[in-house]
């Protein structure tokens, strides 16, 4: 049945690349080793973000601390295991010296 489902989702051309495979299983590795060089690029360019982005004296502490926020939670989604606490030290970096 699982099979059938990601048949039934994934695009004409892949449909046809895994119609031969017998177990929804095969077709979920292989779809993760086609695509698993998109996820260590997005995730890289996500990390390059978060690490480089610095908040501008002035602006407001809110959107900068959001905006970095969404930055862990893709990370988060592209499968990144980032701690808490390291996720709170990243974003204190960012912030300009006169919050020390």
């Amino acid at each position: 049945m699982a099979r059938c489902y990601i048949l039934a989702l994934i695009a004409n051309v892949l449909q046809h690349q895994h119609q031969s495979m017998t177990s929804a299983y095969d077709m979920l590795a292989y779809l993760k080793e086609i695509f698993g060089e998109q996820n260590r690029a997005a995730k890289q360019t996500t990390i390059k973000a978060l690490l480089t982005t610095k908040m501008v004296e002035g602006s407001s502490v809110r959107k900068h601390v959001l905006k970095l926020m969404s930055y862990l939670n893709e990370l988060e989604i592209l499968g990144a295991e980032i701690d808490k606490e390291s996720q709170v030290e990243m974003i204190l970096q960012t912030l300009p010296d006169s919050f020390q």
